[in-house]
């Protein structure tokens, strides 16, 4: 006779089986094969990436080598970064480790929003064919990865390598801000009933401000990619005098790019702050002070963008500003330094693998943060620019600081994902000889920079006392690439020697190690318990999780459901119903990737009907619709409307980089706007702006009217927002036809900025009108909960239009000022 526990478990598996075979992978939503997908991948770019290093440490081991030619050097320099950055250390962070590890700490049975999940994967692999597909026809990116300007230009670069590096980061960026739009409403959403802010793991805060740097800093990037090919492709102008200003360029990159180097360390601290407790055997010290340096790591990192432009010409009014900021970046970081380590020295470490790295992390972490502090002073970082001293500090950062933490965790979780041991011994050995290699490899660059070398040279003269060096180097990286071939032996030989590990090997103190190695489908068979911040080491409170189970209590066994919670105090909300597999998310992944290329070779109507394939795929995505049996009151906003909130947030950060890139245009301008173009009109776009604004009231009744179940009284509001937005869109788009017919985009950088602004506004309108139509169509078919929460985000979102089309109406009229 079966107990109920056992039914339970029987149920759930069922439920939450995952299809078998390869379609089972193409078409999963599951947050644990996302997080595979995504380690796996980023793996095979790690590999590119590190034999496109030793390619070049190869040309340069001594004077004068012709291993590779100059051009091919320029291919290999800037796909190395490319792909460090953007192919491996990001995605894994966020994409492998916060995929598979998230919904498990906070007690959830997937992400938020598991289709969006599965499309983010889907596009970041398609990015990355993308770049690396320009290999084949010999025009990889090679401007470096900040693809400076002029030299991105097309008049110094006419063929397509810079377009593959703007377009490949375009369709990257939507990738990240997608997966970071997820991460960040799991953790707002999804913690099991009693998780507060105070109980939830460090690894999820350092998760969280990454996430949230995210989607803060990629619309720089992405608006700055766009400004270039606008420029290569269409010519428009922004980047060239007298007009334009090529530092523009690099304002927007830096923007991203500082706070891109704490998106990539932030996950780290994570790491390590989950490391740490388990080997010392105690809690972490100061757990509050840590949650909130790493918030304040992401926040201050915002404020240290010039901090790369030191030697650009830029008043030293301003860069005192930014070297301030340098030097109070590093408060929060110190905070984090100390307490892991006086949380190690008051415990009773055990000195394992994981944090043998940690330890070596921590090594390189201090050291590269010193000579950063070394670069917050502004005379020495403008005597040293651009010479390899930058390179042996950012490395000592991005790999020292990064990917140790990454390969300390590798192991930690190893026996978690696989429910296998591994090689305690040989883990050892590899950290070693890891270690030894980075040490050789980067430290040396410290030296050969104050003796002069620069940064990105092909090859050097012989009797520059560089020679001694650059060979260290070159056989530290190839010790390097050594002890990581261990590590990966390691893993393999582990797995194919079964030795069980059991649910927790490590007693780590967070809930991933409270259920079976590897996890089940459903991860957890109860809503778990939680009273603190490491409830693995709560024994009543998984007594109590093992008798909710024997009782049939908490398990929500009915579908795919997960518990919800509130924001603040994670007070249980109504269980989410979860989607089961869909292939929608790689049809869309599919036919937007083969969108770019067409872009790529100017194919524009190609790329417009892979667009519409793109649409009718959406619509069968959101044609899959549950029951409408509506649940209980909520307490707090649901899911989709903070997934909607925070793609707002992302787009007036995208706006605000466009009115920003307005304003110092304009300033760096006598005329504007320019002679022969007439200053714009203002009745008829404060008119029309009017209408837009007034058409966000019927939405708002719209869903007021939905929420007390008068579907009919919703549809007819609805239809009367979407007649006033329809007019604006029309008579405004039509205006915006006649201002480019008769001041074209390469008249003038007024012309260039002005029509790129109002068709990024255009564009939202015309998003919300598709999303308008789509909401007209299923309300009068039916209303259910999905539509309604729709129907709710639908009305935030032409709020967040509104208010954006009013900013564009007032930096448009502000020529007239």
């Amino acid at each position: 006779m079966t107990t109920t526990a056992e039914r339970s478990l029987t149920t759930l598996e069922h439920v939450w089986e995952a299809r078998p075979g390869v379609l089972g992978w193409l078409t999963t939503v599951d947050h644990k094969r996302i997080g595979l997908l995504y380690f796996w991948t980023t793996l095979v770019f790690f590999a590119l990436g590190g034999t496109e290093a030793l390619l070049m440490r190869t040309q340069l081991a001594t004077a004068n080598e012709h291993v590779i030619s100059p051009g091919g050097f320029n291919e290999l320099l800037t796909m190395h970064g490319v792909t460090m950055i953007f192919f491996f250390i990001i995605p894994i962070t966020t994409g492998a480790f916060g995929n598979y590890l998230i919904p498990l700490m906070i007690g959830a049975r997937d992400m938020a929003f598991p289709r969006l999940n599965a499309l983010s994967f889907w596009l970041f692999l398609g990015s990355g064919l993308f770049m690396y597909s320009s290999f084949l026809v010999h025009q990889a990116p090679n401007a470096g990865w900040f693809d400076y300007v002029p030299l991105a230009l097309r008049r110094y670069n006419g063929g397509l390598n810079v377009d593959f590096y703007a377009l490949g980061l375009i369709l990257n960026g939507v990738s990240s801000t997608i997966g970071a739009i997820n991460i960040v409403t799991t953790i707002f959403k999804l913690r099991a009933p009693g998780m507060s802010w105070n109980r939830m793991p460090l690894f999820c805060f350092a998760l969280l401000a990454a996430a949230l740097s995210l989607i803060f800093a990629l619309p720089a990037l992405t608006m700055d990619c766009v400004f270039l090919e606008l420029q290569r492709k269409a010519g428009f102008d922004f980047f060239s005098p007298p007009g334009g200003d090529p530092l523009l360029w690099q304002h927007l990159f830096w923007i991203f790019g500082h706070p891109e180097v704490y998106i990539i360390v932030l996950p780290a601290f994570g790491i390590a702050t989950s490391i740490i407790p388990t080997f010392a055997r105690r809690r972490m010290l100061a757990f509050p002070l840590v949650a909130m340096a790493e918030l304040l790591v992401a926040f201050i990192g915002f404020g240290v963008w010039a901090h790369h432009m030191f030697a650009t010409g830029i008043s030293t009014t301003t860069l005192a500003f930014f070297a301030a900021a340098s030097m109070a970046v590093v408060i929060p970081s110190t905070i984090q330094v100390f307490a892991w380590l006086f949380t190690v020295n008051l415990g009773t470490p055990l000195f394992r693998t994981p944090l043998l790295f940690i330890g070596g992390f921590i090594v390189f972490f201090v050291l590269g943060g010193l000579t950063g502090i070394m670069f917050a002073a502004i005379p020495f970082d403008q005597a040293v620019t651009d010479t390899y001293f930058v390179v042996a500090h950012f490395h000592f950062i991005i790999f020292g600081a990064a990917v140790f933490p990454l390969f300390g965790g590798i192991y930690y979780w190893f026996p978690k994902v696989t429910g296998r041991l591994y090689d305690e011994r040989l883990g050892k050995v590899s950290f070693f000889v890891v270690f030894a290699g980075t040490l050789l490899t980067f430290f040396p660059m410290h030296v050969v920079g104050l003796l002069g070398m620069t940064r990105r040279v092909y090859t050097y003269d012989a009797g520059l006392g560089w020679d001694a060096y650059n060979l260290l180097e070159t056989i530290g990286g190839f010790v390097l690439a050594a002890g990581i071939l261990l590590i990966l032996a390691n893993l393999i030989v582990s797995w194919r020697r079964n030795v069980p590990a059991g649910a927790d090997p490590f007693n780590g103190g967070t809930l991933e190690w409270t259920i079976p190695s590897p996890p089940p489908h459903y991860n957890f068979a109860v809503i778990p318990t939680v009273t603190s911040a490491y409830p693995n080491w709560d024994a009543a409170d998984r007594a109590h999780d093992i008798e909710k189970l024997h009782h049939g209590e908490s398990v929500l066994a009915d579908g795919h459901q997960t518990p919800t919670s509130t924001v603040n105090d994670a007070i249980a909300d109504p269980v989410a119903e979860m989607p089961p597999e869909s292939p929608w998310p790689i049809v869309v992944g599919v036919a937007v990737t083969a969108a770019f290329f067409m872009l790529l070779t100017t194919h524009v109507l190609v790329a417009a009907a892979f667009v519409g394939v793109t649409l009718l795929a959406l619509l069968a995505w959101h044609g899959e619709d549950r029951p409408p049996v509506f649940p209980a009151e909520s307490l707090a906003r649901p899911n989709g409307w903070w997934g909607m909130a925070l793609f707002v947030a992302a787009e007036a950060t995208l706006f605000g980089t466009l009115i920003g890139s307005y304003v110092y245009l304009r300033f760096r301008n006598v005329a504007w706007p320019p002679p022969g173009i007439a200053e714009p009109h203002v009745l008829v776009p404060v008119l029309l702006t009017a209408a837009l604004v007034a058409a966000s009231v019927p939405m708002q009744l719209a869903w007021r009217a939905a929420r007390s179940g008068r579907a009919a009284a919703a549809w007819r509001f609805l239809a009367a927002a979407f007649a006033l937005q329809l007019g604006y869109f029309v008579w405004h788009v039509h205006d915006w036809v006649d201002a480019i017919h008769d001041a074209p985009p390469s008249h003038s950088t007024y012309s260039s900025i002005v029509t790129t602004m109002l068709g990024f506004g255009h564009a939202h309108v015309l998003l919300g009108l598709l999303v308008d139509a789509w909401l007209l169509v299923q309300i009068a078919r039916r209303l259910t909960p999905y539509r309604l929460v729709g129907l709710q985000s639908a009305a935030f979102y032409w709020w967040a239009v509104s208010a954006i089309s009013v900013a564009v109406l007032l930096t448009q009229e502000s020529a007239h000022l």
